[in-house]
């Protein structure tokens, strides 16, 4: 019986859909980077992703006819397929079949701003929801506001504040729009957010991170508390002084963080798969705690191990004491990326 049905199986029809739909799209990229064709359709194409679900259904359908004629009707899907979507991506609204549907070819972007003004705020707690587009995050120069921000947005702005006594509750983010891929093509040219934020009031900041470019320069900001969730986006992190903790969640984006100079942190980091380059400055005293992970952990030669072994276990800078008013513990949990601390030598 086995015999039998592998004997079926052989005769039906081989699938041609994969090579010659991944051959169709190098050409699309060849044609593109030779500068033979103009800027692709992307985002049309991607609003009609559900036909290649019909494509790939079809060819499926066709592979159960025997050889070689299923193998001959799995060959012209994959052709009719490449040349649909290659005529989108080519051609777009100019095609007979799409002009009178309700398609963009992309994502419509506009500005926005938002502002929190400082009116009798002894502290806050903001949460940051940030996107594709990603965020430059820094701290207000000579402004008396708690945030300002300068929003390219496509979906509709979540923008909520009040007042919990002397306490601002703000939370900022975007509602994503209809078609998530169209917008994503099209955002990869535009700027990232720009949010400012109070050097004078004590922040609760809680950042969630996308899938863009993220720079929080919080050097200048007084943090009682920070949260970071990372993303798939790269961030660079610059972190003031001050008594504070930090939790930060890592993703498959990169991590550049610059440790404080002054005051006493702890730091617990649940590492992601993706790198993570922590810079101590010399004058500051640290412990690392490490449940290591799968990628590698690298500390500079300033760090001697106190406890444990090199997978599970402490290690502290000669001058560390939590006693005294400069230092850090870092609380790592080690994931498949690889970690180092080390000095921020040219920084």
């Amino acid at each position: 019986m086995d015999d039998l049905h592998e004997s079926r199986r052989r005769k039906n029809g081989r699938s041609l859909f994969g090579p010659i739909f991944l051959i169709g799209l190098g050409v699309y990229f060849l044609l593109r980077n030779l500068g033979v064709v103009s800027d692709l359709n992307w985002g049309l194409a991607l609003q009609m992703w559900p036909l290649l679900l019909i494509f790939l259904g079809l060819n499926i359908i066709v592979q159960q006819v025997k050889r070689p004629f299923g193998t001959f009707l799995s060959g012209i899907v994959s052709l009719v397929a490449i040349g649909v979507f290659g005529a989108v991506l080519l051609f777009g609204l100019e095609l007979p079949f799409l002009s009178g549907l309700n398609l963009q070819t992309s994502a419509e972007y506009r500005e926005e701003t938002v502002l929190v003004p400082n009116e009798d705020v002894a502290s806050a707690t903001v949460s940051l929801d940030l996107g594709a587009l990603g965020a430059d995050v820094t701290g207000l120069d000579g402004s008396q506001n708690v945030l300002e921000g300068s929003l390219s947005l496509a979906g509709d702005l979540d923008f909520r504040q009040r007042m919990q006594g002397s306490e601002a509750i703000i939370s900022l983010g975007e509602k994503q729009s209809g078609w998530w891929f169209g917008d994503f093509v099209s955002g990869m040219a535009q700027p990232p957010w720009q949010i400012g934020l109070s050097r004078t009031v004590p922040l609760d900041l809680t950042v969630d991170i996308g899938s863009g470019q993220t720079d929080l320069a919080l050097d200048s900001l007084l943090l009682s508390d920070l949260v970071v969730d990372m993303g798939s986006g790269a961030v660079n992190l610059q972190l003031p002084g001050g008594e504070y903790d930090v939790r930060l969640d890592g993703g498959s984006g990169q991590v550049v963080m610059l440790l404080p100079g002054n005051g006493r942190q702890e730091i617990e980091i649940d590492a992601g798969s993706g790198a993570m380059d922590l810079f101590l400055p010399p004058n500051m005293a640290a412990r690392v705690e490490l449940d290591s992970g799968s990628g590698q952990v690298s500390l500079d030669e300033r760090f001697e191990r106190v406890s444990g072994d090199d997978e599970d276990g402490a290690w502290e800078t000669p001058n560390y004491d939590r006693d005294n008013d400069n230092n850090i513990l870092i609380i790592l949990d080690g994931g498949s990326g690889a970690i180092s601390i080390e000095q921020p030598t040219g920084r």
